[in-house]
């Protein structure tokens, strides 16, 4: 788990006038995410550079270089198949019968001219390697995007690559939230692809595959089931769960709770994995999450440690999105990020997560509202502007031209139509989906939150609560067989995780399977109406000035939310949340 950075030479010379001072300070913006180490190595035209999280053999070192350093690589994540992998394609290695670091396997992939076989490593990973001798560069990403990589290109050319934006800024790609983004942002919580200033240049953060500068291979896709039963759940997750659990350091689990995380500590006490499990609770919330959480602990082998928070977790969203380079808009990243850094504290390096099952199986309240719905909506029909209540999204959905857009929301359209000015105030469409998924609402409601809602919210949010903490985050149920066989499971007999639930019933506590949706929700209705310091943040002159925001409409909106005319906590949030990351793009044009 790393950051990782790429540049060419004899571009970045036309650009700075001092090279190395830039790709210094570029692989200095990533050290928030690997403090175990951090150098840089030359390979042809390019600079490979990584600031490690040493997570598989600590004395072991990236960038990599082998042949006399004419195949440099770097690698951010976990090949979690590596060691199979190795055996498979290490004939003819003699003097290398284990692999000492999975971010050997791409050198030696690409070594022996199989940069294609690079599309088909499980886990979650972002990597590159560089053919010095040919001037090649070889790119590779996950299928879901778990692992965050920026792509510059030029001319179609790749001239720069790294983590994250500040990276790729000091290295001279900057970057911008177009206006589309920006109402996408203030809608639905997601900032959407930042786009280069430059218009020599363009910036991709959707690689999902292979590049290898010629041509794109998409990421193999397992055989799906041919029955799709609830059976074929538990033995793809167990798999997963072995796969990402393999680890030479501390393993935890984030235990929320809920069915998925209960599922998986369920897993990993079959495995014989007696790991510990966080649970995150925020001050004044009721305790029967975390009893449900004491309770399928209990029953599944497992420690559980509570972690409590309280508003003061709101302090460390401008520095992480500072380290990130985009405004944070699901603020249960502040919750995970606590929970991550008391796993640190006790030595943990590797936490299991849950994502990625509500988004195969429709495990959101949303999708039952979906389903619920006329396929015909009643467009005539006046829908509440202010209320965030499950009702009333309802209503707004059965009014609108796409349900589904609707219920995605995170804000209500009158305080978008209030608070925001220009062209920010309308939400976007979402994005399209693959021809022939419109037909069924609730497959297109799966490969929307698959192919956006995951890519933009979930793990970003994952990445960089985890990542900031020095903890690797790992999914098990993203892993492609698992994604596979919930695929083959028709939409609407996924509906609510049904098949799962059925799958681990006989393996959790009585009740357990009926909990409802757990995960890491602030309290934001109720911390916005005390004594918040982030209200003051609102009220300050530099704020009000905003071209995106209409100050007396600000000002009412608050006004509405504290004395309780509506619940406006997370929309108030979002408009905190873009401000951090303006004044955090001003602080860094200033050094």
């Amino acid at each position: 788990m790393c950051g990782i950075l790429g540049v060419r030479r004899s571009w970045l010379r036309g650009r700075s006038p001092a090279p190395d001072a830039a790709i210094a300070r570029a692989l200095e913006r990533l050290r928030w995410r690997g403090r175990d180490g951090a150098a840089t190595v030359a390979a042809g035209d390019f600079v490979l550079g990584c600031a490690r999280l040493a997570i598989t053999d600590r004395r072991s070192r990236q960038p990599l270089a082998r042949r006399r350093s004419r195949l440099c690589g770097v690698l951010n994540g976990a090949i979690t198949d590596a060691r199979q992998r190795w055996q498979q394609w290490r004939p003819g290695l003699g003097a290398c019968p284990r692999l000492p670091n999975d971010a050997w396997l791409p050198l030696l992939l690409v070594e022996r001219g199989a940069p294609a076989a690079l599309a088909g490593l499980a886990g979650h990973h972002a990597l590159a390697v560089v053919d010095g001798g040919r001037d090649a560069l070889v790119l590779a990403r996950d299928a879901m995007g778990e692992k965050p990589l920026w792509v510059a290109r030029e001319g179609g050319r790749v001239v720069a690559f790294a983590s994250t934006l500040p990276a790729l800024a000091a290295l001279g790609v900057a970057a911008e939230l177009p206006a589309a983004a920006v109402a996408e942002f203030f809608a639905r919580g997601s900032a959407g692809s930042a786009v280069a200033t430059d218009p020599g240049l363009s910036l991709h953060d959707d690689l999902a595959g292979v590049d290898d500068g010629e041509r794109l291979v998409p990421p193999a896709a397992p055989a799906a089931p041919t029955e799709g039963k609830a059976g074929d759940l538990a033995v793809a997750l167990t798999a997963a769960t072995a796969r990402c659990a393999d680890s030479e350091e501390r393993l935890a689990l984030c235990l929320s709770g809920g069915l998925d995380s209960s599922c998986l500590a369920a897993v990993l006490g079959e495995l014989g994995r007696r790991v510990r499990g966080y649970q995150f609770l925020a001050a004044g919330e009721p305790g029967d999450e975390r009893a449900a959480a004491a309770a399928v602990a209990a029953h599944t082998g497992l420690s559980l440690r509570p972690v409590d928070g309280g508003p003061e977790v709101l302090d460390a969203l401008p520095r992480l999105t500072a380290q990130w380079g985009l405004p944070l808009g699901d603020p249960s990243v502040l919750a995970l990020h606590a929970l991550a850094n008391a796993a640190a504290a006790d030595g943990v390096r590797v936490l299991l997560s849950g994502e990625g099952s509500d988004e195969s199986l429709l495990g959101y309240a949303r999708h039952r509202a979906l389903a619920l719905l006329p396929r015909r909506g009643l467009r005539w029909l006046p829908a509440p502007g202010w209320s965030m209540r499950r009702a009333a999204r309802a209503w707004r959905a059965l009014a609108a031209a796409d349900p589904y857009a609707e219920l995605l929301a995170v804000t209500p359209p009158a305080f978008r139509r209030e608070v925001l000015a220009g062209d920010v105030a309308t939400a976007p469409p979402l994005p399209e989906t693959p021809a022939g998924s419109g037909a069924d609402p609730l497959q297109r409601a799966r490969l929307v939150d698959q192919r956006w809602y995951l890519r933009r919210d979930l793990l970003p949010k994952l990445d960089v609560a985890t990542m900031a903490a020095q903890v690797e985050g790992r999914c098990p149920y993203l892993d492609a067989a698992f994604r596979a066989a919930a695929a083959a499971i028709p939409a609407r007999r996924a509906l609510g995780k049904a098949p799962l639930r059925a799958a681990f019933a006989a393996r959790l506590p009585a009740g357990a399977t009926a909990q409802k949706k757990r995960g890491f929700a602030l309290p934001l209705d109720r911390w916005f109406r005390g004594a918040l310091p982030w209200l003051d943040l609102l009220r300050e002159p530099r704020t009000r000035q905003r071209a995106h925001l209409r100050a007396a409409g600000l000002d009412a909106a608050i006004d509405r939310h504290r004395r309780g005319a509506a619940d406006l906590g997370h929309a108030l949030y979002l408009v905190v949340a873009f401000e951090c990351w303006l004044r955090a793009r001003e602080e860094d044009a200033c050094t």
